[in-house]
């Protein structure tokens, strides 16, 4: 997935692109990650390859590993999705929000609500979709009239009441003691154990959420998004109309949140109002900064950062993991600013570039854009 053809943060041609990044030595590779990575030049024989072997090695990981792995994974699935929804809204639209935890949390109490009525587990998924859609639209109409750092904080204050709420809501939520649920056993025929078939539904979930992101950041949709981020104004007269657009992008980012917060109540089969404070919401804008704003697989290398990395150094104490995960997202503000991503591009480039082997028109067309 990291080979893919993400459209660019700005133009395809021009100062700010890997075209024209520092050569020479290490210092001129390392000045290289402080500018936009154009998407990587593979042929379509190669891209389509690389996403086959991932999707079938992805798909025999849970076949051949322990519970705390397909726990693990299915995190790292439910935080990319996630990311891929604030990418379209962040990185290809410009809007900052800090307040898609609440999204999420809507996703998972819906589920968990309706499912421990007796709905089907799998049903629950349509309704919250479109709940956060309707919500994200609604939240949308008057706070996307604000910009940068009043939208921040609008969003913020989003993130912080939510705990609150769903502990005032206890008739619905059950308050601080939160909601225990039990996924029914996977189809008889799929011969899986439980966390095996919730990974595989996760997995389904993040493949269509990355060709639909994909879809929509490579289209027009994506070019009217950037066009609005880089000039408002110009873009308005080039027949933008930026204010529905910019709603129903807040949306459709919120459903995605909706979407993700289902699956995590599949995962961990617990939701609790202390599992949805302001550490989810930077969690949350970690992955994007993390991953590479304005890219598709940038959403999956953050998710991967923000899963493992406080795990990892979570054995060394409490304090040292703050203190890592801190650093880290300081040393990618300075160092790496367009994220994991970048990197990548910047290091496979010189390989890429040698394959042999068509290259996709949309590729062509960046290269003479």
């Amino acid at each position: 997935m990291s080979l893919d053809t993400d459209l660019k943060q700005d133009d395809t041609s021009g100062p700010g692109v890997e075209s024209a990044a520092p050569r020479g030595g290490l210092r001129g590779r390392f000045k290289s990650l402080r500018v936009v990575q154009a998407p990587l030049d593979a042929p379509t024989w190669l891209r389509w390859s690389v996403f086959a072997l991932v999707i079938v090695v992805a798909v025999a990981i849970p076949l051949n590993s322990p519970t705390y792995v397909n726990f693990d994974l299915s995190m790292v699935m439910i935080y990319a999705i996630v990311g891929m929804g604030l990418n379209l809204l962040t990185g290809f639209n410009g809007q900052i929000s800090l307040g898609h935890s609440a999204f999420f949390a809507t996703g998972a109490y819906i589920a968990a609500v309706l499912i421990k009525d007796g709905w089907q587990y799998l049903l629950v998924l349509p309704v919250a979709l479109v709940v956060c859609f309707i919500l994200g639209y609604l939240f949308g109409l008057p706070a996307l009239r604000l910009r940068g750092l009043q939208l921040a904080l609008v969003t913020l204050a989003l993130a912080i009441i939510t705990p609150a709420l769903i502990k005032r809501l206890d008739g619905i939520t059950k308050g601080q003691e939160g909601i225990n649920i039990f996924l029914k056993d996977p189809p008889v025929w799929t011969g899986l154990a439980t966390d095996q078939w919730v990974y595989l539904i996760c997995l389904v979930a993040v493949v269509i959420a990355w060709i639909v992101t994909r879809r929509i950041s490579t289209g027009r949709v994506g070019r009217s998004l950037i066009a609005i981020r880089d000039n408002e104004l110009v873009s308005q007269t080039l027949g933008v109309r930026s204010s529905r657009t910019k709603t129903a992008i807040f949306a459709l980012s919120a459903a995605y949140a909706g979407l993700a917060g289902v699956l995590y109540t599949y995962v961990v089969q617990f939701v609790g109002p202390d599992s949805f404070g302001i550490a989810l919401a930077i969690a949350f804008i970690s992955i994007v900064v993390v991953g590479g704003l304005g890219t598709v697989s940038g959403a999956i290398f953050g998710a991967f950062f923000i899963q493992y990395v406080p795990t990892w150094t979570a054995s060394i104490g409490d304090s040292a993991a703050g203190f890592v995960y801190g650093f880290a997202l300081v040393l990618f503000m300075f160092v790496m600013p367009f994220g994991i991503a970048g990197l990548v591009r910047a290091v496979l480039r010189p390989l890429v570039r040698r394959i042999p082997g068509r290259r996709s028109d949309l590729t062509q067309s960046a290269k003479t854009g």
